[in-house]
């Protein structure tokens, strides 16, 4: 499923943001242990989170993501878990591509924006509940 929801994901994404994307990108599943030493060690956070990416060169880029927190943030946002665990991966392919919303306001209002589009061709008949403005997605580029 990872490899056909990145493929989807990258086939919707503008044509700007596809082109910096790694030419191959893996997801891998963690626990909230693995999520709380990676988020230790390349964010200094003493929490798990829900997903980081990490771009290693043109070809190769990896989304590490903990289900079980991305379980719990589905629920407090009253979206299904699917819908949740996509918005995390487009999240974090955003960030591969050199997408960040951390840089100011505004750039976090354009990547909000980018993620619901790419939401909306995935997910049609779907509500998109907008997380809150300070992002809950990590990443580490």
């Amino acid at each position: 499923m990872n490899d056909s929801l990145v493929r989807r994901i990258r086939h919707y994404l503008p044509g700007s943001i596809a082109a910096g994307l790694p030419k191959k990108i893996k997801v891998i599943h963690i626990s909230s242990q693995v999520s709380r030493k990676l988020n230790q060690t390349y964010r200094r956070k003493k929490h798990p989170t829900n997903v980081l990416s990490f771009r290693y060169d043109d070809s190769y880029g990896e989304i590490v993501i903990c289900p079980s927190i991305v379980r719990r943030e589905a629920r407090q946002r009253g979206v299904s878990y699917r819908l949740e665990m996509t918005r995390m991966v487009v999240h974090a392919m955003l960030h591969l591509a050199g997408v960040h919303h951390e840089r100011s306001k505004k750039a976090d209002i354009r990547f909000l924006q980018v993620e619901r589009q790419i939401l909306s061709k995935l997910f049609p008949i779907q509500k998109f509940k907008a997380p809150s403005t300070k992002s809950q997605t990590n990443s580490k580029n």
